[in-house]
């Protein structure tokens, strides 16, 4: 039988090694933490409930895992560390409880007591919550491979328990014209310069009636339904479609139109409404690349600020892409330095000016005046959404 079972947001390593590693939100941990030798699988966990379910019947299926190590940054929601921690310890009620956890929800539904029990039994819990470096993690994972269990019984071929089917339904259906909505109807377009999605609300006559801006297309479409301002199912989920397709158009440079598929070629023109168009966000540079742009180019990376010598100019270390990908959110640092010089006309998104200080992580677009300085047309704030690693 193929392993693992479940699917989930997991990397395998060797199937027969005794570790498996739980990254918690950590997700940039994973692929390096599965190549270590003794690793059996390293996965991430969002949630205490369907989350600790897929690492319970994955384990339980592999009787070759016998230590599970808990590292990676926790989710102060959802609390699934504590919870997968509480697990092993003190098992669950009659209702699938996770006792003594302090999670969202934590609930196991659909796997059976025995299956519980064995995972109980069958993994020692190492609980490092909090640890994000990867020689730590490595160095604490061989050392548990060291202690490498006899194996077990040739008879032992796991619990693999049959999970809860689903009622196979298909896609499609009528939607009511939207004209038809009481409440109106909504135009989306894009505020490029403000770095925002604009929604006005018509009426029914076509007469404008409200007008609302956002930076994320899912908080604009809770604000709409906050002011009753939708009346069918059909017509939200219509909003929440084109609303994310704007929203992503905003972050990655890409061509929107309601009602139309996006587009990549955003920066041959401009926006139906004549607005002027960003650059297509590009993958942030390394050193390497950074070192042979030539003056007046226009260069896209990312810096960890240290220092703010001056007005408008900030001062750090470059940070190289750990993942593939334009929309990169683990760098590493490098030894190259860089300065950045702003002013009123540069962009500023996810964030504002004020974070624009010591210790904030930025995405930085503009033009190269000269070795390691960069006038910026635009400014991301990576701050809380960006990690440094340790590779």
């Amino acid at each position: 039988m193929s392993w693992p079972e479940i699917e989930g947001t997991y990397v395998i390593g060797d199937p027969a090694a005794p570790v498996a590693v739980c990254v918690l939100t950590s997700s940039e941990l994973m692929a390096p933490l599965a190549e270590a030798p003794g690793v059996a699988i390293a996965g991430e966990v969002q949630t205490a409930n369907l989350g600790l379910e897929r690492i319970v019947l994955n384990v339980v299926a592999n009787p070759a895992i016998r230590f599970l190590l808990i590292c990676g940054k926790e989710s102060r929601l959802f609390r699934p560390g504590q919870s997968l921690a509480a697990l092993v310890e003190n098992g669950i009620d009659g209702a699938g409880q996770v006792r003594g956890a302090q999670g969202y929800e934590p609930v196991l539904r659909t796997v059976p007591a025995k299956a519980v029990e064995r995972f109980r039994s069958q993994v020692e819990l190492v609980d490092w919550t909090g640890e994000l470096d990867l020689t730590e993690v490595r160095k604490r994972v061989a050392s548990l491979a060291r202690r490498r269990p006899n194996s077990p019984p040739a008879d032992d071929a796991g619990v693999h328990v049959a999970t809860a089917g689903f009622v196979t339904i298909a896609p499609g259906g009528r939607r009511e014209p939207l004209q038809y909505d009481p409440k109106g109807y909504f135009v989306i377009t894009l505020d490029r310069p403000a770095e925002q999605v604009v929604v006005r609300h018509y009426r029914p006559d076509h007469t404008p009636a409200h007008e609302m801006r956002g930076r994320n297309g899912s908080s604009i479409l809770l604000g709409l339904i906050r002011e009753r301002l939708v009346s069918q199912l059909s017509h939200a989920g219509y909003l929440g479609a084109e609303l994310a397709k704007a929203d992503a158009a905003l972050r990655l440079g890409l061509r929107y139109a309601q009602d139309r598929p996006l587009r990549s070629d955003a920066t041959e023109g401009e926006t139906p409404t004549g607005e002027p168009v960003r650059p297509r966000m590009t993958a942030p540079m390394d050193a390497e690349r950074l070192a042979l742009a030539r003056a007046g180019s226009t260069v896209q990376l990312v810096i960890q600020v240290d220092d703010v010598p001056e007005t408008c100019t900030l001062a750090g270390i470059l940070l190289e892409p750990a993942e593939a990908g334009a929309g990169a959110r683990s760098f590493r640092l490098s030894q190259m330095r860089v300065r950045v010089r702003w002013h009123k006309a540069t962009r500023v998104a996810m964030g504002g000016r004020d974070e624009l200080t010591a210790g904030a992580l930025l995405r930085v677009q503009g033009e190269l005046c000269e070795p390691g300085l960069v006038l910026a047309e635009g400014i991301a704030v990576l701050t809380s959404v960006a990690t440094v690693v340790n590779c």
